[in-house]
């Protein structure tokens, strides 16, 4: 199943950073690591990062090490591109070192306008499972706000609650001081992410031998506490299609890299081989998410099934969750 595509890496890794910083990313660090690198060596980093509203995410680039904070945290809508790629196109031509992180169409995009390869450009690929809509965010969060009563001043699609990996939580912090967290698929948010992606992404063009950056990472899922590049504040799962980008990562600090197979990383992440399957309820979702918003359209599409699940999950104790997971687990197996 994996062969005819495994050939497109050099090498594919498990990693992550060396320190406390794993904590506050998304998964194994691997992103912020690389964007360290090259700042410090005095180039530029093309990532996205939320408006100082946080209604949208946006392409920014930035030249500063004490900015790289703003591009931590994965960012499950489309993306505001502005004229990053002109900015990056004119920063390569002053023979500045740029680093790209995008998701694969987006690297593609960024490699269809230059026209040419450049020696100073580096692309990161992110495993993507397709981006939901932005007025799904801008509808979140503007009802947080709302029920809160104060603008929003940080928010999170993937924190690590005690700086554990998973389940990854939706996290807001209030200017008035108020918290709110949740399990992320246990939102509306994340109702609207598992049942509507981007229309294209259905057809996406950039999976299997097509993807064309010099990196591609993601979360390493399926990893456990068996194998030896575990760590419970998360790992990434790291895919090198160049000896552009190997160089980049061997010469990178502060990072444990551990040699794996292509098969383990994509069994457990297919996007990076296959589309995107719909959902079976994505139609009634997309037709009351047009006509009443996202609040109604996730309250109403969720089956039976998945809302009496939802209900004893919030009916048992948090100190016994975890053990009550590890049997769930076992039962399906079995």
């Amino acid at each position: 199943m994996y062969e005819e595509y495994a050939e497109h890496e050099i090498a594919t890794y498990a990693g992550y950073i060396d320190g406390d910083e794993l904590k506050e990313c998304t998964s194994g660090g691997i992103a912020t690591a690389l964007s360290r690198k090259v700042l410090e060596d005095g180039g530029y980093v093309a990532g996205v990062s939320y408006s100082a509203d946080f209604m949208k995410a946006q392409y920014e680039i930035i030249h500063d090490v004490k900015d790289l904070d703003k591009f931590k945290g994965s960012k499950y809508i489309e993306v505001e591109k502005g004229t990053v790629y002109k900015d990056v196109k004119r920063l390569l031509d002053d023979e500045k070192t740029v680093l790209f992180f995008g998701l694969p169409c987006m690297v593609a995009a960024m490699k269809a306008f230059l026209k040419k390869d450049y020696e100073n450009l580096f692309t990161v690929e992110l495993i993507c499972h397709g981006p939901t809509s932005p007025e799904v965010h801008r509808q979140y969060i503007k009802c947080m706000e709302d029920k809160h009563k104060s603008k929003v001043i940080d928010f999170s699609v993937r924190k690590k609650w005690g700086g554990v990996w998973t389940p990854p939580y939706l996290y807001i912090e209030f200017a008035n001081g108020q918290i709110f967290k949740k399990e992320f698929y246990s939102t509306e948010y994340g109702t609207a992410f598992s049942m509507m992606p981007c229309e294209r992404c259905y057809n996406c063009r950039f999976r299997g031998n097509a993807r064309v950056g010099d990196i591609m990472i993601g979360d390493f899922w399926g990893a456990t506490e068996k194998d030896e590049f575990w760590n419970k504040c998360g790992v990434s799962a790291i895919l090198v299609h160049t000896e552009k980008g190997e160089t980049l990562l061997k010469s990178t600090e502060g990072i444990k890299l551990f040699e794996t197979t292509f098969e383990r990383i994509v069994s457990n992440n297919l996007n990076v081989i296959k589309v995107r399957t719909p959902h079976f309820n994505r139609e009634k979702f997309e037709r009351l998410f047009a006509e009443k918003g996202l609040f109604y359209a996730a309250k109403h599409s969720i089956g039976v099934k998945v809302r009496a699940k939802k209900v004893i999950i919030k009916l048992i104790p948090n100190c016994v969750k975890p053990f009550a997971k590890k049997l769930y687990r076992l039962a399906v197996r079995r």
